[in-house]
């Protein structure tokens, strides 16, 4: 027995022979449930495998045709290769046929058979024109080329014939991807005695393996891959396009619903955003709708618009969910319910606001710009190779062939080689030439200074920009000569600090008005006041003169010239030398100042390790 890794999945219109037609096929009722025996229809999702003329085993999943049990039906469609849309003949098409056929279609579902049953229960001329009918019907849809196969199951007419023809529809249908990063949306969860909890699901893709260490996401729960199985029999991997059933270890079934993931651990996170592509059935209208995405049901908003003849939309989902590049969903009004629109993810995660030219480049077919769209919207920040692989659903090392390219045409730079961040190039220079704004900016609004701090700068820049991108911005102008760093301070190559025009000839005056005034200076505000200065103006001419080298600042009102400042830190060695220590009134007294001059020039004193204080008294430091 081959195993083909495709699974094929009912569709069609309550009691037209779905679960029947699987049983009589496969020998296994997929109405498990006590109720779905009670009532002779089908509520949940039903699971079996169908062995084809070649060899070959498939998966099939039955879906409920009730119109109540739709929720059901789309989790179970989502990872459906081949549809087998049963038709009644004795009923032909019916609103559930339609719809579901419908769905299919937005699904992206391409292959599919029409299944033409209950044949025993007609006569020829009615098997007719219900085949009839229905090759009109899907003239108009994805299934005009689909074979048309009558059968009844309770004969068995028919039934090697669609083996045949599955077969014949199998042959050229290709497997899902194993390269990409394994994904199992989970549709069922139920214990096994003496196993514990275990997930069912469609393989999307990739493959998980025993040992395997994972998570269930939206919910962030870590697990171990205990056991899996494939169609009933047990097995190390489980691959892409497989009904797959994993015992998870370490989760009790409380935690597990459907509509999760189950994904390697750290791979790919939930999201409450998302912006896709939009093929409207009908107008949704302005009020909530429900998301069906993977095996998830979820309410949104979604606002829809029009960029270059496609319509795609912003999704704000209420409750997270996990989604990838590429995946397709299914939008239903809530009040009446019904299909009304199909999407497709372009982006599962976006950061900034809606914009035209990121949504175009995720709409183009070519791989590098799809990654250039996303890297765009990660905007400053920049992003990983790892958040990229995520949003794709891809291994990071699968986006090496398209990063390369974007790098070696110039579209995009990356700036942190360690950690495979990028950014858009465009977005880099613009952010450049801000930075080169910001510092020039800064000397003219403040030419005494001699520069903006990197602090300052950064936190200058609108936006969230990623700290290791500044700095390779900020290496980038220092290494074109543009600007220059000494010390805190960040500066435009060349620029010489001064008092300006305004200020010009009063730094003088109070660096000669502080000198004549020995050790008991003015403050600031009388100095300010003797000059007929603002006592902000008076502090820029005060720090200006400090970082010539001329003034020291003593405390925040007292300033001194540097020579005052050397001849009394002459005095204070001295005396210490002589005689061990210092006090305050030994301060008063070789300064002859008061106390009020005494104590910040002791404070002073300490803070730059000249001295350093044992109780009351100081003795030399470390300092100069």
């Amino acid at each position: 027995m081959t195993m083909k890794r495709i699974v094929i999945g009912t569709a069609g219109h309550v009691d037209h022979g779905k679960t029947s037609l699987i049983k009589a096929m496969t020998g296994v009722d997929c109405d498990r449930l006590k109720e779905e025996k009670q009532r002779g229809l089908t509520i949940e999702l039903g699971f079996t495998f169908l062995d084809l003329p070649s060899g070959t085993r498939v998966g099939v999943v039955d879906v409920p045709g009730h119109v109540k049990f739709i929720r059901h039906m789309l989790s179970g469609a989502s990872g459906i290769d081949l549809v087998l849309l049963v038709v009644a003949a004795d009923e032909g098409v019916m609103p559930q046929t339609v719809e579901h056929i419908q769905i299919c279609g937005l699904l992206g579902i391409e292959r599919g058979i029409v299944v033409l049953t209950k044949t025993d229960m007609v006569d020829d001329d009615l098997l007719q024109l219900a085949k009839s009918d229905i090759q009109d019907f899907v003239s108009k849809t994805f299934l005009r080329d689909a074979p048309i196969v009558p059968v009844s199951s309770v004969t068995g007419e028919g039934l090697d014939e669609l083996r045949r023809t599955i077969d014949g529809q199998l042959s050229d249908l290709s497997e899902r991807k194993l390269d990409r990063i394994p994904v199992l949306p989970v549709d069922r969860v139920f214990t096994i005695k003496g196993f514990g909890t275990v997930v069912t699901g469609t393989m999307k893709q990739g493959f998980f393996q025993e040992e395997q260490e994972v998570e269930v996401q939206p919910a962030g729960l870590k697990a171990r891959v205990r056991n899996i199985q494939v169609y009933g029999e047990d097995v190390d991997k489980a691959f892409a396009g497989t009904r797959t059933a994993i015992n998870l270890q370490g989760l009790a079934t409380d935690d597990i619903a459907r509509g999760q993931w189950v994904v390697p651990a750290g791979s790919i996170g939930p999201t409450l955003v998302l912006d896709a592509r939009i093929d409207l059935l009908d107008d949704p209208g302005k009020s909530m709708v429900k998301v069906h995405i993977g095996t998830a049901e979820v309410m949104a908003e979604m606002n829809v618009r029009v960029a270059d003849g496609v319509t795609v939309a912003r999704m704000r989902l209420k409750e997270p969910v996990v989604a990838c590049f590429g995946d397709r969903f299914i939008i239903r009004t809530v009040s009446p319910a019904r299909t009304v629109a199909g999407g497709t993810v372009l982006n599962p995660s976006p950061a900034r606001r809606f914009s035209e030219d990121i949504v175009q480049d995720l709409l183009d077919p070519a791989r590098a710009r799809q990654l250039r769209g996303v890297i765009k919207d990660a905007g400053l920040r920049g992003i990983s190779k790892g958040a990229l692989a995520a949003a794709f659903a891809e291994s990071a090392a699968s986006l090496d062939k398209a990063l390369g390219e974007l790098m070696t045409t110039g579209q995009v730079v990356r700036f942190d080689p360690n950690n495979d961040l990028y950014v858009f190039d465009e977005y880099l220079k613009s952010l450049v030439g801000l930075m080169v704004q910001r510092v020039s900016g800064h000397h003219e609004a403040n030419p005494s200074s001699p520069g903006i701090s990197r602090e300052h700068l950064r936190s200058s820049l609108k936006g969230s920009i990623d700290q290791k991108l500044f700095h390779k911005a900020l290496t980038e102008l220092i290494r074109k000569g543009v600007i220059e760093e000494e010390g805190p301070s960040i500066r435009m190559k060349g620029f010489a600090p001064s008092l300006g025009n305004a200020l010009e000839g009063v730094g003088e005056k109070v660096y000669l008005k502080l000198l004549k005034s020995g050790l008991e200076p003015p403050k600031v505000q009388e100095i300010a006041e003797h000059l007929r200065m603002g006592t902000r103006q008076m502090e820029e001419v005060l720090g200006f003169l400090t970082r010539q080298g001329r003034l020291t600042k003593i405390s925040d009102d007292l300033y001194l010239p540097v020579e005052t400042v050397s001849d009394l830190k002459e005095k204070v060695r001295n005396f210490i030398i002589e005689h061990q220590s210092l006090t305050p009134g030994d301060m008063k007294i070789i300064g002859g100042v008061s106390r009020k001059f005494a104590i910040p020039y002791l404070e002073y004193l300490d803070r730059t390790h000249f001295t350093v204080r044992v109780g009351d008294a100081r003795r030399l430091g470390s300092g100069k």
